[in-house]
């Protein structure tokens, strides 16, 4: 077990450094140049670009510049915004937990959504319950996320009109601060929770067609014991990495509800340094993005065997 863990972190560092390699190549071959935020090209000298390309190392060579990036990356140090009069590290220390807080927000709402819809519609499979609850699962799969956002706002201005946009921080008020970010949960984990339902209900109908199903039933055990008692835990094998998956992508998928909804996330400072080509902001967001989705994935594979003790046998 030892050397599959040591074995998936030595993966995960390799992917780290690969995600960290393209994002540095990336967003250097992509158009924009960060010295044209900070002076007027039109009347500025070639003499004053080039000593300002020289003041922030835009001028040293491409390999040079990455190994000095990646070694206050190791060490903590971001660096500083090239056009922003801040400290990158202290940006991240800010905006990374309202992006943690909404992906959480979006999981335990995709979590809820997925096992209640998913199990229901197993308990009724062939039912109108689970023919409507796939048509919805469908449904909800095929509206992107930055549209349903949008139809919220929109919505919300012409009939209810709550303040669903801004953000209330948790020292100032931990309520408010749940309030501001419930609905940007809501829509960020509906289409997680629709994939989600899909997984469980796939997964309890496959346990449920088991032998040890078909004992139980032999046995006088109800249908709704059937469901939650044997068939829901040894079903959950897939629907973890499915949980897992999803919040991981969750925190990704926050860059485009913090900008619809304004919330000072990493997401949009993730846009305002790609609108400026802000090179160290890009790279060191994403690769801090990366880092969550190698880890949560990381985490997800060593949670199996406390799931089913079955894969903890297969590993001896």
């Amino acid at each position: 077990m030892l050397r599959y863990i040591a074995g998936r972190v030595a993966a995960a560092v390799a992917v780290l450094f690969a995600l960290s390699v393209l994002c540095f190549l990336i967003v250097r071959l992509i158009p924009g140049d960060p010295v044209a935020n900070i002076v007027n090209s039109n009347s500025a000298t070639p003499e004053h670009i080039a000593s300002i390309r020289a003041q922030l190392g835009l001028d040293r060579p491409w390999p040079e510049q990455y190994l000095t990036w990646l070694g206050g990356l190791l060490t903590g140090n971001l660096g500083r915004s090239l056009t922003l009069p801040v400290l990158l590290q202290d940006q991240v220390a800010t905006r990374l937990p309202v992006t943690i807080e909404l992906a959480v927000i979006g999981t335990i709402v995709a979590v809820i959504f997925g096992l209640s819809f998913g199990t229901a519609s197993a308990y009724w499979r062939g039912r109108v319950p689970d023919v409507s609850i796939r048509a919805l699962a469908f449904i909800l799969l095929a509206l992107p996320e930055f549209i349903a956002a949008t139809l919220v706002v929109v919505v919300n201005s012409l009939t209810l009109r709550l303040p669903l946009l801004g953000y209330v921080p948790w020292e100032q008020s931990p309520t408010k601060n749940i309030m501001s970010l419930l609905v940007p949960g809501i829509v960020l984990g509906i289409t997680s929770g629709a994939v989600l339902t899909r997984y469980v209900r796939s997964s309890l109908l496959d346990a449920l067609d088991q032998d040890y199903i078909r004992t139980a039933r032999a046995k006088g055990a109800s249908h709704l014991r059937l469901v939650f008692a044997h068939a829901l835990r040894n079903s959950m094998i897939p629907v973890v990495t499915v949980i897992g998956t999803s919040l991981a992508l969750l925190i990704g998928g926050t860059v485009v509800i913090e900008n619809v909804f304004s919330l000072p996330g990493m997401g949009t400072a993730l846009i305002t340094a790609m609108n400026t080509s802000d090179y160290p902001a890009i790279q060191s967001y994403v690769v801090i993005l990366g880092a969550f989705y190698v880890v949560i994935n990381l985490l997800v594979d060593v949670s199996y065997p406390l799931i089913d003790p079955r894969v903890r046998l297969v590993k001896k």
